[in-house]
């Protein structure tokens, strides 16, 4: 037989086609079946049964972590929310006392803002004469009219706003902590001291005498073992109140703080500007880089499960030696076949990562939940055998209890945002391993495997 240029061809001979031409051609969703059936398929393997572990693995891991990331979001979130609607506020300005008011209104008009209060605030010493015991407190003179009107303010210490404003005109609101070390209660008299320095007679001395009048649990310990409150129309005739006060400015994004800042930074009468994350910079800092080593440690569950992927991909590799030839000399390129081990990986970690989700997260809403019901199963079983008279007594088995800890109960925050970064480690980690399998045999050549079969 002659072809068109008058040259014999060959009549059983197909002409060769390139790898590249043959990877080119190739569709994607017959690799994506391929690579499915390996890993679902009905036939139980030992390939479909290791790569099943590995998504387990994954899907443990997903679990360990949103349970771990949302316990640490709960408490992180239980003092910063405590912390910005009490003492620190969402963005601190200082004015001149000319512009006070000016200041004052531009900033209860900004479509930001949810409030503004004014207070002063210094650390003094506080003295029961009675017993003898002294602490240095952080004292803040906030009017009761303004308390009472930040919901979120009454909030934080677990008051309703009329028990607020009844207290600060009564005398002083003081935190539980600072009032037990300090061995005083309701209607008890607290002195506090102070100093200032006076540019004609050098540091001066003040005292002031104020009834406690009511205790508050805020439930972070740093305020309630060193905050109390007093009304500066009664307690105010003392040298701090010298100069203007500094507006403590809540909005309703606490996220754009910033923004306001910025608006207000060169505004006449402003001497200075704080977000919440400057004033609280060392606090938010170490927060941050206690949940990113935390991520991080918890993660390694995903480097141990990949690990454990990649040697039993290596082993089902050289198994199916003899099948990854065949695919070869059909036409399937190197790039192919490593696309089939890619959608393997990639359905390994999706399968995780749905599993793991679908646990992790009605776990981390209930863990505290979970965790109660466990511990009273426990004590239930304990007090059987203490009827048998096996133990003296039932152990206080709560993993928080108030005899040790300052929280009676665990609680948990999902973050999106953490469940989107674990779902993609938990999806590259078994990609990753599964390619690095396959690497050293894509040099295998297809002929000599199936002429060792």
């Amino acid at each position: 037989m002659m072809n068109s240029n008058g040259s014999r061809k060959s009549p059983g001979r197909i002409a060769p086609t390139s790898s590249n031409q043959r990877g080119g051609q190739t569709k994607l969703m017959p690799l994506l079946s391929i690579a499915a059936r390996w890993l679902l398929g009905p036939r139980k393997t030992s390939h479909r049964s290791g790569m099943r572990f590995g998504a387990i693995g994954i899907a443990a891991g997903i679990v360990a972590l949103i349970v771990v990331m949302s316990v640490m979001n709960g408490l992180q979130r239980q003092y910063i929310d405590s912390l910005l609607e009490t003492t620190s506020f969402h963005v601190r300005v200082t004015v001149d006392s000319s512009h006070l008011a000016a200041v004052m209104y531009a900033l209860k008009s900004n479509s930001l803002v949810r409030s503004v209060t004014p207070f002063y605030e210094t650390n003094l010493l506080a003295n029961t004469e009675s017993i003898g015991r002294q602490a240095v407190v952080r004292v803040m003179w906030i009017s009761p009219g303004d308390a009472a009107r930040d919901t979120g303010f009454c909030r934080a210490l677990h008051m309703n706003p009329a028990h607020v404003q009844k207290s600060l005109e009564g005398g002083m609101l003081m935190g539980a902590e600072a009032a037990r070390v300090l061995g005083v209660v309701d209607g008890s008299t607290l002195s506090l001291r102070g100093a200032f320095v006076s540019p004609d007679e050098g540091i001066q001395q003040y005292s002031i005498e104020a009834p406690v009048s009511s205790l508050f649990k805020s439930g972070y310990y740093e305020l309630d073992a060193g905050l109390a409150m007093l009304d500066p129309g009664r307690f105010g005739k003392t040298a701090i109140f010298a100069h203007a006060p500094t507006l403590g400015v809540k909005l309703k994004d606490p996220n754009r703080a910033e923004e306001l800042a910025s608006a207000f930074a060169h505004k006449q009468g402003v001497q200075g500007v704080e977000s919440w994350n400057e004033y609280n910079r060392s606090f938010f800092s170490a927060l941050r880089t206690e949940k990113i080593v935390m991520f991080f440690l918890v993660s390694i569950i995903f480097a141990v499960v990949a690990i454990n992927i990649h040697y039993s991909m290596r082993r089902n590799i050289a198994r199916k030696a003899r099948d990854l030839a065949i695919l070869s000399a059909f036409g399937a390129s190197k790039r192919a076949i490593s696309a089939i081990f890619t959608f393997e990986g990639l359905l390994i970690g999706a399968l995780g990562a749905l599993f793991g989700i679908g646990i992790g997260v009605p776990v981390a809403r209930n863990v505290d939940a979970i965790i109660n019901a466990v511990i009273g199963a426990l004590e239930w079983i304990l007090s059987l055998v203490r009827r048998f008279g096996l133990i003296a007594r039932v152990p206080d088995l709560r993993i928080f209890s108030p005899s040790v800890f300052y929280i009676d109960g665990i609680p948990s925050h999902i973050m999106s945002s953490d469940i989107a970064i674990i779902a993609i480690f938990a999806i590259v980690f078994p990609v990753l391993a599964v390619r690095l399998a396959y690497r050293r045999y894509r040099t295998a050549s297809p002929l000599e495997v199936l002429r060792s079969e």
